[in-house]
């Protein structure tokens, strides 16, 4: 029988690497591993472990997380005003985060205005 070889992260949590290069696929793939692995554990049976990373364009799947009602209120109503969906917010977001360096901070920019 042939030894799978472990991916970063898949045995343990990643070590820090403050400015470093962004997470890497394996990495992502190592780390979505070991937390199906744990949820499985933990008796949740509807988690699969991934054999591969979904492809960019996979379909939308559902995720939970609690905010304050106060910060939801105000990304909605921006989020109207500006004719996106608090889902196109939280991507957009998650996405900057995820690209930028370990241990860095995402700034957005205001636009110019147009006069």
């Amino acid at each position: 029988m042939a030894t799978k070889t472990m991916l970063p992260g898949e045995a343990e949590q990643l070590p820090m690497r403050y400015g470093g290069e962004p997470i890497t696929p394996d990495e992502a793939l190592g780390v979505s591993r070991r937390i199906a692995r744990v949820q499985i554990a933990q008796g949740r049976t509807k988690v699969k472990v991934l054999d591969e990373l979904p492809p960019a364009d996979a379909p939308l799947v559902p995720w939970a997380c609690r905010l304050p009602p106060r910060l939801l209120a105000f990304v909605r109503a921006k989020a109207d005003m500006e004719g996106v969906t608090v889902t196109d917010v939280v991507t957009q977001a998650l996405t900057a985060y995820a690209n930028s360096t370990p241990g860095a901070t995402v700034h957005y920019k205001a636009p110019r205005r147009s006069s």
